[in-house]
Parts: structure tokens; C-alpha cells; sequence
């Protein structure tokens, strides 16, 4: 009887270490998180605040590039996978004769390595229009594009009623002084579908001088060719 019980209890025990040995195996099969970060997945950056070292990065990306020159504004959104991703929005200027400044979502990857390199570039059209200083009447880019107080209440009030697309504000690119002021942003845009994918787009609120708010300009990023195609 004694035999009987302890070859009772050996199985049991070998079943449940298979069992658990078996869920080991998937989780490092299946694993797909790298610290807090989700491998494949799309991160809104906590800050768009372009450091010093991206800002390296993105220079040293467009070594060698004859079409274009890029200005790192914010960073949108970064991506694990072999290496990195990162969702930079930037100022673009074509090198022609005649050069306008547009804003362009640029992926930065960087390999393993350390190597980096533009793997897309989709330009919205939109230009830039900045100027220096306060200018009334002129577009003037922020020391930083973390989203004001000010500015994240005239969006939210913009916002109300809105349907269709869901839009976060992730940078503030650029404000202008009129009658009241006008706050351009960026924004992740998700349409309210059952598994609908982000895109992005710039999206310009104009907010009075009694507080009200409005949308004036949605700009959705292109689909198409890469723009140093």
C-alpha cells in the first residue's frame, strides 16, 4: 500500500512539474514585453521633449542625405523591435532653390549596433510658417513642446462633440497671436472603430479671447511614397 501511495504522489508531482514547466516554455515562447516596454507595439513617449541625444541621432541618420534637411521637434512615440524605432516629428526643408519648411514624421531606427538610419519619411504638406520671436500674426515654435496648461484646455474645450476620430495631443509645435490665439498640434488619431490603427495628424485649435475654442485645421499624415523616394 505504502508503494502504491508514493507512485501515486511521484506521478502527481512529475504531471504538475511538466504542467508547470510547459507554461515556462510558452511564456518564453510567446513573451513579448522588454522591461515595461511591449516588443512590436507603438509607445507614446512620456516626454516629446527632443534630447540631446536624439537629437545626435537624427543628424547623424541624414549624413549623406541630398534632398532634405531635418530639425527634430518632438518625439511622438517610440517601438521595440530588433533595435528601435522612434516616431520623430520634424521641420523639413526640400534643398531647391526655392525651399519651404513643411512638418515630417521621420522613423528613426537604430539597430543593435548603434547604427541609425531614416527607415520612413511622410511629409504632411503642412508648412511650418514659423518666425522668430512674438510676432502677432506669426507662428512661433515653443522652447519645448510639452503641451501648456493653456494650451491642453483650449484642445480639450475644442474637442467637445467631437466624433468619429479620437485624437490625443502628444507636442505642442507652435503657437500664433491673433485675435485670441491658435495652438498647432500633434496628435495620435485613432477612428472610433473596433481595432482601428493610430496614425497621425497636426491639428490646430483656435481659441478666442472669452475662452471659447474651436478646431480650424485637421491634417491627416498621407499615405504614400516615402518622401526621400
Amino acid at each position: 500500500m505504502k508503494k502504491w501511495i508514493a507512485a501515486v504522489l511521484a506521478a502527481v508531482l512529475a504531471f504538475a512539474l511538466a504542467a508547470c514547466g510547459q507554461k515556462n516554455a510558452e511564456k518564453v515562447e510567446t513573451g513579448t514585453t522588454e522591461g515595461e516596454k511591449t516588443v512590436g507595439a507603438w509607445e507614446i513617449t512620456e516626454s516629446p521633449t527632443v534630447t540631446e541625444e536624439l537629437r545626435d541621432l537624427v543628424e547623424k541618420a541624414q549624413e549623406g542625405l541630398t534632398g532634405a534637411r531635418y530639425v527634430p521637434v518632438a518625439c511622438l512615440a517610440s517601438q521595440v523591435v530588433a533595435g528601435k524605432n522612434c516616431a520623430v516629428l520634424c521641420r523639413m526643408t526640400h534643398v531647391t532653390a526655392d525651399p519651404t519648411e513643411t512638418y515630417a514624421l521621420v522613423i528613426l531606427y537604430q539597430d543593435p549596433d548603434g547604427n541609425v538610419t531614416f527607415s520612413d519619411v511622410r511629409d504632411f504638406g503642412a508648412e511650418t510658417c514659423l518666425y522668430e520671436g512674438n510676432l502677432t500674426g506669426g507662428w512661433t515654435q515653443p522652447d519645448t513642446p510639452e503641451i501648456t496648461e493653456q494650451a491642453g484646455a483650449a484642445f480639450e474645450k475644442a474637442m467637445e462633440g467631437f466624433t468619429g476620430v479620437n485624437y490625443v495631443p502628444v507636442a505642442l509645435l507652435s503657437t500664433q497671436l491673433v485675435a485670441g490665439t491658435n495652438y498647432r498640434f500633434a496628435c495620435q488619431a485613432r477612428t472610433v472603430e473596433p481595432d482601428a490603427e493610430a496614425s497621425w495628424a497636426l491639428v490646430t485649435v483656435y481659441q478666442d479671447l472669452q475662452g471659447g475654442a474651436e478646431i480650424t485645421e485637421i491634417v491627416r499624415l498621407p499615405e504614400g511614397e516615402n518622401a526621400e523616394d
